[in-house]
């Protein structure tokens, strides 16, 4: 369309005035028959989301209930509430003052590194295990298994707190951990996917999570 303008524009010095007036006339039906046979473009929109169950939900919940050790998973909407998992989890030891209330997640790893507190570090020395300071994804002493889905929840100003796997799927279910949320590493994965899938749709911040 511009280079037929051009062309115009430079003929129109060329030309009296009277092919000027015919070639103005010829711009404006040309400009019409352009607008008439342009089809109009849908609106581009995210199919995948469209027949996403999230669609549904305005923001996900998970709660984790230490009486009974169970995580349950919901979606939550407007006028909709529907419990999409439910696992068995552990949760911090009976004498150790665990995060409790509501809160969000941060950030979510698959195979993470692991950075143990000192604490940590000097409990497993009690122990006779050398801890590194940086424990690498998979290595046989890394405690957060095959995912972490780190936690805004703190207590006395520690805010270490995670939902992730574990090395002794035996303990699920118990109460075994310094605070955090144990779960077994083939459900955590589980869990993984469903937050992931949920953010692509909403938001990080859309999710909930509850401890009580």
């Amino acid at each position: 369309m511009y280079k037929i303008i051009l062309v115009l524009i430079l003929l129109k010095s060329l030309l009296s005035a009277s092919e000027t007036k015919y070639i103005e006339e010829l711009k404006v039906i040309s400009s019409q028959l352009l607008e008439k046979f342009t089809p109009e473009l849908a609106p581009v929109r995210k199919v995948d989301n469209l027949l996403s169950p999230f669609s549904y939900f305005d923001n996900l919940v998970i709660v984790v209930n230490s009486k009974n050790n169970t995580m349950t998973v919901s979606g939550r909407g407007k006028k909709l509430v529907k419990v999409l998992k439910t696992y068995k989890v552990s949760t911090a030891k009976k004498d150790i003052k665990k995060p409790l209330g509501e809160g969000n997640v941060t950030s979510i790893a698959l195979n993470p590194i692991w950075y143990p507190t000192e604490d940590t570090i000097q409990s497993f020395k009690k122990r006779g295990i050398e801890l590194p300071a940086i424990v690498p994804g998979g290595h046989k002493l890394n405690y957060m298994g095959s995912a972490k889905i780190n936690l805004t929840h703190r207590v006395d100003g520690k805010d270490t707190f995670r939902i992730h796997g574990t090395l002794s799927e035996k303990t699920i279910g118990s109460y075994e951990s310094a605070g955090c949320i144990r779960m077994k590493n083939e459900e955590v994965i589980q869990l993984v996917e469903i937050l992931n899938e949920f953010i692509d749709f909403k938001s990080m911040d859309a999710i909930k999570v509850i401890l009580k």
